[in-house]
């Protein structure tokens, strides 16, 4: 009978290794999962990858219950509604999805056979596991149970693996940690969760699933005012920045130009511009109206009109945060009232029509922040501008009056 040692099992090389792994499993009737092993602190961890349909016999989630302590689980309470949109994520994307490696333990010392070596950090080896062993989740129960399944009301829903069973052809990158300490495994979850979330700017980069931000790229590579000049990366725009916007503040205005409300929640936007564009066709067709619209505000438009002929970077570029301090149309609140006349103006048929309103919206409107139009909506008593529904759909209202739309 094999017994499990507290240390790997070492051979003269790795094909003595393997040799050594097979003999054992075929006495067990184990498998044999080649493997990386190396240490962490004083801990072994063993790095593989194991079929979707063996996670889904072996490793076991030990969910805490709402209302109950969590320090007698080694997992946090399960959510549903996350178990879910990961399961519709990989659904939805069968062909190109991507599921990020999940983190599990073990309370005995698996067999592990590796070549011996002298203080290398990793080293190659094979894991033995017999139909016995349990892994058991420290981080990643939520991707499992999409896979899986999770609780539904009274009942299971049913998990991506019984939705499509090809996924289980799949397999998952696992971190296998050796730990029996409970606690030990609880502050493992803790620490693997130090993560910071993406800022909505970044977001808007990565995520081109979202129809969205497909369309968003396109824009700004190809607006003659924004290619180069859009800040991809921050939060916040520094106030010395030479860009003249935020990815996430141009996509306030892509927003505007598809449903009129800058403001829309994610998940709406998501379910609204799935349909809106839905097509390549469609993509590109709104995609040449926004480029329309904002190059023809960059032709006759202050300072956008002058930006355009800056260098993107320099001494002579110091100008554009002069501008943001000066002109409405240099922020974010801007932005979004321009993407809601472009959302009226493009309801017009004649595309010579829709042109020469948007010449209009670029000549006819005092842009300047101490300009009449904008006092008692978006400029406050302080001189602080607004960013909230209110004064924005006010301030829309009194550009819309000037144009006559």
């Amino acid at each position: 009978m094999t017994t499990y040692n507290d240390a790997p099992i070492e051979h003269a090389d790795i094909l003595i290794a393997m040799e050594a792994a097979a003999r054992e499993a075929a006495a067990i009737g184990g498998r044999i999962f080649p493997c990386t092993v190396f240490k962490q602190g004083e801990r072994t961890m063993v790095s593989t990858a194991f079929p979707n349909t063996f996670i889904n016999r072996q490793v076991v989630s030990d969910s805490a219950v709402k209302g109950s302590s969590p320090r007698q689980s080694l997992n946090r309470p399960l959510i549903p509604d996350h178990a879910k949109s990961i399961k519709e994520y990989v659904i939805a994307n069968r062909d190109d999805y991507i599921l990020p490696p999940v983190t599990l333990n073990v309370d005995t010392y698996p067999s592990l056979h590796v070549q011996k070596s002298s203080g290398a950090p990793t080293r190659l080896g094979y894991l033995v596991v017999h139909d016995g062993t349990r892994f058991y989740v420290t981080d990643g129960q939520h991707r499992l149970a999409a896979l899986a399944g999770y609780p539904s009301g009274r009942s299971q829903a049913p998990g991506a693996l019984d939705e499509v069973p090809d996924l289980g052809n799949d397999a998952m990158a696992v971190l296998i940690v050796i730990e029996t300490d409970r606690t030990r495994i609880q502050q493992d979850f803790a620490d693997a969760a130090q993560t910071k979330q993406i800022p909505p700017s970044l977001l808007a980069v990565y995520n081109t699933r979202e129809p969205v931000n497909k369309v968003l790229a396109a824009i700004t590579s190809k607006s003659k005012l924004l290619h180069e000049r859009v800040d991809e990366t921050s939060k916040t725009l520094p106030k010395l920045s030479q860009h003249v916007f935020l990815l996430n503040q141009v996509r306030g205005l892509v927003k505007e130009l598809l449903f009129g409300d800058y403001a829309m929640a994610e998940d709406s936007l998501t379910r609204q511009a799935a349909q809106r564009l839905s097509t390549p066709k469609q993509q590109d067709e709104f995609v040449d109206e926004a480029l329309l619209l904002l190059d023809t505000l960059t032709e006759h438009m202050e300072p956008w009109s002058t930006i355009v002929t800056l260098p993107r970077s320099g001494g002579v570029a110091q100008q554009i945060p002069d501008f943001r301090a000066k002109y409405i149309n240099m922020t974010a609140t801007g932005l979004n009232i321009i993407g809601r006349m472009g959302y009226e103006i493009n309801k017009e048929p004649s595309e010579a029509v829709r042109r020469q309103r948007y010449v209009d919206l670029a000549t006819q409107i005092d842009w300047r922040r101490n300009a009449p139009i904008w006092s008692n909506n978006i400029i406050s008593s302080d001189n602080k501008i607004s960013t909230q529904r209110g004064p924005v759909n006010a301030a829309a209202s009194a550009v819309k009056a000037v144009l006559g739309l």
